[in-house]
């Protein structure tokens, strides 16, 4: 069906996270909305991109119908963290939660990472004490006490961030009702 023979209460332009959150909130309350994006893929920074062995770029909607090998890149974050609970700070989850539609969410134990000190790269498994031991190997003589120091200061205030997420955050008096009713 052609998009032009539709008319639409909103038009959102651009389907990175912000516009299809922005698209998914209105549609969940019954707004009638149209994206349009540029690229051949959607997700704006979040979006990964396949070539093939020759260098040719290949849409995500011609994986399937491709024989050739295909290699994957992340043209933006490959790891969004605050979704798998409940109260999260995050407001993609919130996001997820307001139009009751949450997938399932993964939860890694074990990282893969590359950096220029270990260029054949290195697994961790996930947790302070083993990124203290990654610190202690890669980084420099005081890199543990840094990140000990750095994680004493900012405890406090995660308190307050999973205390008041983003989403209570409005310049109305409707405000109140989702803190005090929603939020531990």
């Amino acid at each position: 069906k052609n998009p032009k023979d539709d008319k639409f209460d909103v038009i959102v332009i651009g389907s990175g996270i912000a516009g299809l959150s922005c698209a998914a909130l209105l549609s969940s309350q019954g707004v009638k909305v149209c994206v349009c994006e540029s690229h051949y893929e959607i997700g704006g920074c979040a979006h990964e991109f396949l070539y093939t062995e020759s260098g040719k770029s290949i849409p995500s909607e011609l994986e399937s119908k491709t024989n050739e090998p295909l290699y994957r890149f992340e043209a933006g974050p490959s790891l969004y963290s605050g979704l798998s609970s409940y109260y999260s700070p995050n407001p993609l989850k919130h996001v997820y939660q307001a139009i009751e539609e949450e997938p399932e969410w993964i939860t890694y134990k074990i990282w893969k990472a590359f950096l220029p000190e270990a260029p054949n790269g290195f697994s961790s498994s996930v947790g302070a004490k083993e990124l203290e031991e990654i610190l202690s190997k890669y980084g420099g003589k005081t890199s543990v006490s840094d990140w000990r120091l750095l994680a004493d200061n900012l405890r406090p205030l995660t308190k307050g961030v999973m205390a008041l997420p983003t989403v209570a955050m409005r310049p109305d008096l409707g405000s109140l009702i989702t803190v005090l009713f929603r939020y531990p």
